[in-house]
């Protein structure tokens, strides 16, 4: 049973809009009324009060920009906090931090660090469609700017979690187009274009750099292991048991030491389920609600 709390934070996800309409309307708006009041009263001899209202529009939207930044940092505070509750299992922590960063912070990086807290939350706890949607969400939010490695790392990651989720719902067209998409970021290779050549990791700058979220994203997680497990999810729904069989077969060392355990246990029912189909043995693991919900 998931914690009505949770379930509305992670169904009830502000869009960027939210976050732009807060930082520009304070960032913008209140100046350029300062800055209208000013000229108000100047064009009525008010001279006084002018000189005050326009001070104080320069001094609200310097204000106003410091802000800003000190969210940014009190994001990256917060997305990590998330993180680590996420992970200890507190779901209630993790979403509520996370949902205060989708709705104050603007920039790209951190709407989708967010939204893929969020995202993950919702995939623990089963609830796939909100999962598949979230992570979706976030792959839009990836920086255009990004450094080319830090950003198809992110992609691969965050699709290759949808795709689990959408194969999860039933939804097997949309899975297999977020695989597609896991494919071609995983396969990008060669040299790199004129474009990327210009943007460089800047990663190392924390909070400053566009590149940090993405480099840290799910504790710098090899997205690989989880497209192979989508995949073979896919192919058993798609009724498919022998090319199950055969990917669990050369892809057992990425199955066993770069899944987490819920996953890990999905695998193995994948694997039980693919036998059974062809009428090989197959011994049942151990049991695992997620993974039993998924096959259900």
């Amino acid at each position: 049973m998931i914690d009505p709390r949770v379930l509305a934070r992670i169904r009830n996800v502000p869009s960027r809009l939210f976050a732009a309409l807060l930082t520009f309307g304070l960032m913008l708006g209140a100046p350029i009324l300062l800055g209208v009041l000013s000229g108000v009263l100047g064009a009525l001899d008010l001279d006084a009060l002018a000189a005050v209202a326009g001070v104080l529009a320069g001094l609200v939207f310097v204000g106003t920009v410091v802000a800003a930044w000190v969210a940014i940092f009190q994001a990256s505070r917060r997305i990590k906090r998330a993180e680590a509750a996420l992970y200890r299992g507190d779901y209630d922590a993790a979403t509520r931090d996370a949902g205060v960063v989708v709705r104050t912070v603007f920039r790209a990086d951190y709407q989708m660090g967010a939204l893929f807290t969020l995202a993950l939350a919702a995939e623990r706890l089963g609830a796939f469609p909100e999962a598949a949607s979230l992570f979706s969400r976030a792959l839009d939010m990836i920086p255009a700017m990004a450094a080319p490695r830090p950003k198809r790392r992110a992609g691969a990651l965050l699709a290759g979690h949808a795709a689990l989720d959408f194969a999860a719902m039933g939804d097997l067209a949309r899975a297999s187009q977020m695989l597609a998409r896991c494919h071609r970021e995983l396969g990008a290779a060669g040299q790199p274009g004129a474009l990327e050549m210009l943007l460089i990791d800047d990663s190392a700058l924390g909070a400053l750099g566009v590149n940090s979220m993405l480099v840290e994203l799910e504790n710098r997680r090899e997205p690989r292991p989880l497209t192979v497990l989508a995949w073979m999810l896919v192919t058993l729904k798609s009724g498919q048991p022998h090319e199950v069989l055969a990917a669990a077969a050369s892809e057992g060392a990425a199955l066993a030491y770069g899944l987490a355990p819920h996953e890990r246990a999905l695998a193995a029912r994948v694997q039980m389920h693919a036998a059974r189909a062809v009428g090989a043995p197959a011994v049942a693991p151990e049991p695992n609600a997620w993974a039993e919900s998924i096959l259900a």
